[in-house]
């Protein structure tokens, strides 16, 4: 084929027909430039559509994380106002000396409640991965990708207070354990606390005791109320997805 063109241009020249020749040069070189032009058009649409498969890769892997994600949530959520509650019940109590009209043990109860804390585990394989591997850039949609940006500056926040309820939570029962002889509970009578019974009075009236209850009820209330934003965060972020894998 090559050797062809070559001839008819040589018969052109060789011919003086310059005219003719030009309009097949000219033909020549648009040939040309259209094969390049549908080789590199082929090659942007593969490419887009690898784009788009890779992207709607991560926003499902991004959806499982935080259905994953969400339970979690959910059950730090409940923790934090079941520790609230306990908190506030006894402050109420012991602020109105009532806990001789309660029985031993719902006393203890609410003290041992007290004491707990709860740390989150997120399932974040799949945000992690857009955001370790510089991805981020494949998601198109501004909100999500703002969301996503976020995401290690909240769990950050979140650890910092996670970290100042289980201080709070240790110190408590670091005191607390001052008070407490569980052998007592072996006694096996629902009647019985496990206070050390010279050292109630004194423990119960404490203004210590109340200090610890008022620093891990608002430690507490303030934990719930994060976790309760980044559930909220997260149902937007998969409703945002949602509506774009729609589109």
């Amino acid at each position: 084929m090559i050797s062809l063109f070559r001839r008819i241009r040589q018969k052109l020249i060789g011919d003086w027909n310059v005219r003719r020749y030009l309009l097949y040069a000219i033909g020549e070189i648009l040939l040309v430039v259209i094969g390049i032009l549908i080789a590199l058009q082929v090659n942007n649409w593969n490419e887009h559509r690898k784009s788009l498969d890779k992207e709607r890769y991560y926003l499902n892997s991004i959806k499982a994380s935080i259905e994953l994600s969400q339970d979690e949530l959910n059950r730090v959520i409940h923790d934090a106002e079941s520790i609230v509650n306990s908190a506030d019940t006894l402050f109420i109590i012991l602020s109105y000396e009532l806990q001789d009209q309660y029985e031993p043990l719902f006393i203890d109860s609410l003290l041992f409640n007290v004491r707990d804390y709860s740390l989150i585990s997120l399932n974040d394989g799949g945000i992690q991965e857009i955001l370790n591997t510089g991805s981020m850039d494949i998601i198109q949609d501004e909100e999500i990708r703002v969301i996503l940006a976020s995401w290690n500056e909240r769990i950050h926040q979140i650890r910092k207070f996670e970290d100042e309820t289980l201080y709070s939570s240790r110190r408590y029962s670091e005191y607390i354990s001052k008070y407490f002889d569980i052998s007592r509970y072996l006694i096996y009578d629902d009647s019985v606390s496990g206070i050390i019974p010279e050292k109630r009075e004194d423990f119960l009236t404490d203004p210590v005791l109340v200090n610890h209850l008022s620093e891990i009820w608002n430690n507490n209330m303030v934990m719930g109320d994060i976790y309760k934003q980044e559930k909220a965060d997260l149902d937007s972020l998969n409703t945002l997805i949602d509506e774009y894998l729609q589109d």
